[in-house]
């Protein structure tokens, strides 16, 4: 979390408001997990993807970063893509995820929950050991 530190990036985080800093912690890793965990309910627009990062998972990632892994996922056959014409607007992408997809986010997720008991050890040894120091 932030908390309140000017960022190499530029970005300010004010008082309470906390995100998660890109730049700080390894979370570029599990971005692409979280967009298809956002995208596994339905279609959504890039935009959204966005705004869904920051609000649900407290990520704040460049736009740039979002759609680069989005063409990639695309490519990678994890995500297909539409132009959606309605409405009055410009087009825009809708992104919806594959069967592919839903089966790498699935065996992603079992990755992840064996390696959390892994990451709560080591975070629990660091939290011991700063006990002690004080």
């Amino acid at each position: 979390m932030c908390g309140g530190k000017t960022h190499p990036h530029g970005k300010w985080c004010h008082g309470e408001e906390k995100h998660i800093c890109l730049r700080e912690v390894p979370v570029r890793g599990l971005l692409h997990l979280s967009i298809l965990n956002l995208i596994k309910n339905g279609s959504i627009y890039g935009a959204e993807i966005y705004r869904a990062l920051r609000e649900k998972y407290n990520v704040e990632a460049p736009k740039a970063l979002i759609y680069g892994l989005l063409r990639r996922m695309e490519h990678a056959g994890f995500l297909v893509s539409s132009w959606d014409v309605e409405g009055g607007g410009p087009a825009r992408r809708k992104y919806k995820i594959t069967e592919e997809g839903l089966d790498y986010l699935r065996d992603s997720l079992e990755n992840l929950r064996r390696v959390k008991n892994l990451v709560n050890l080591l975070l629990a040894e660091d939290r011991d050991r700063q006990t002690q120091e004080e």
